[in-house]
């Protein structure tokens, strides 16, 4: 009898289950690549506010709700995680590190976690995976936990930077109810995706002529890595 008590747990800590935002939940179904999404390649942008960024990208901020519902993540803890990881949802934020996505995901972490980060839907529930496994350990505003547990960056300051960053977000998040609403808004609409450089809002912090792929920044901090990251050989990214 104990041991079906432990299976039932067991299974029950694994499955995803359906959340309260069907639009997102739809939309995760689907297997959009980020090239596709992103024919100028990645880079650097500047997110806007997190009003302006929930605008912007209706459709990454539905899947980012209903992933974060799915896996038992507090929805403004997975927003505020995302907006400052992703430059503000942005499908086509990406570092030279590797990163790219919505939880800016390395091809190792994806695969680690059982997901393709190349895949737009798939990073957001690979991010949101490693996301509810560190709240697991750390609990929702445990922000130098978290940042050691996702971020877990090697760089001096990195990690305390995620950390404010992430801990700022979260707390506007939290404290403005318009702002939660608004994302939750996204679960109901079937707005379009708006996660490329010339619709998103931000701009591009390096870049070539409009019609050549983005060049990746080779200034600035990149964007934070996960804990299970390390720099690899541009083959293995």
């Amino acid at each position: 009898m104990r041991r079906s008590v432990v299976l039932v747990l067991t299974l029950g800590s694994t499955i995803a289950f359906a959340s309260d935002c069907p639009n997102g939940d739809n939309l995760l179904k689907n297997n959009t690549s980020l090239s596709q999404l992103c024919q100028k390649g990645f880079g650097q942008f500047n997110p806007g506010s997190l009003q302006q960024a929930i605008g912007n990208q209706p459709t990454n901020v539905a899947m980012i709700t209903a992933a974060a519902e799915q896996r038992g993540v507090p929805v403004d803890l997975a927003l505020a995680v995302s907006y400052h990881e992703s430059e503000g949802f942005n499908s086509c934020a990406g570092s030279d590190t590797g990163v790219k996505g919505p939880m800016q995901l390395t091809q190792r972490t994806g695969n680690s976690l059982g997901y393709n980060r190349d895949i737009n839907e798939q990073n957001i529930m690979g991010g949101m995976k490693l996301l509810k496994q560190c709240d697991n350990k750390c609990g929702d505003t445990a922000f130098a936990c978290l940042s050691a547990c996702y971020n877990g960056s090697p760089r001096p300051g990195e990690q305390a930077g995620w950390a404010r960053g992430v801990q700022n977000a979260y707390g506007k998040l939290h404290n403005d109810p318009s702002l939660l609403a608004s994302a939750m808004s996204k679960c109901s609409s079937s707005g379009s995706n708006s996660s490329c450089p010339d619709t998103a809002g931000g701009v591009v912090a390096s870049s070539t002529s409009s019609s050549s792929v983005t060049t990746l920044p080779s200034v600035g901090a990149p964007p934070a890595l996960a804990s299970s990251d390390i720099v690899v050989a541009p083959t293995q990214i």
